[in-house]
C-alpha cells in the first residue's frame, strides 16, 4: 500500500475491457471489478442483500452510467458509487477507487 492509500491488487492485463473479474484479497475482502475504455470500477462483490456473486451479472448502462444487477433477486447498482437504483437492495454497494497506475489495477478505500 503506498503513502496515499491505494493497493495493488491484480495486473492490468489480468482485467480486460467489458468483463468482471473477481479478486479476493488475503482471504478478507472479495472485489468484483470491471473496466471500460475510460475507467476501471471496484465494488464490494458479494451484493448486501442477499450477498449474490456480482461478479457472475449483467452488466448495462442506465442513463449512460455503467450498472450491475445482482443475479439473485435483481437489485441495480450503479458502478461509480454502488448506489442502489432498483431493489429490493436498500443500501448502496461498497464502492472503493479504483486506477490502472504501473500496469496495476489500484484501489482504496473512499474518504
Amino acid at each position: 500500500m503506498d503513502d496515499q492509500g491505494w493497493l495493488a491488487v491484480l495486473p492490468a492485463a489480468e482485467l480486460p475491457e467489458g468483463k468482471a473479474v473477481r479478486v479476493e484479497l488475503e482471504g478478507v475482502v472479495d472485489l468484483f471489478l470491471y473496466r471500460t475504455p475510460e475507467r476501471v470500477y471496484a465494488l464490494a462483490n458479494h451484493c448486501n442483500h442477499a450477498g449474490g456473486p456480482l461478479h457472475k451479472s449483467l452488466i448495462g448502462r442506465m442513463s449512460g452510467e455503467p450498472t450491475v444487477t445482482c443475479p439473485i433477486h435483481g437489485s441495480l447498482f450503479r458502478l461509480s458509487d454502488g448506489r442502489v437504483l432498483r431493489g429490493p437492495a436498500m443500501r448502496p454497494q461498497p464502492a472503493f477507487d479504483a486506477r490502472v497506475h504501473q500496469d496495476q489495477v489500484e484501489i482504496r478505500d473512499r474518504a
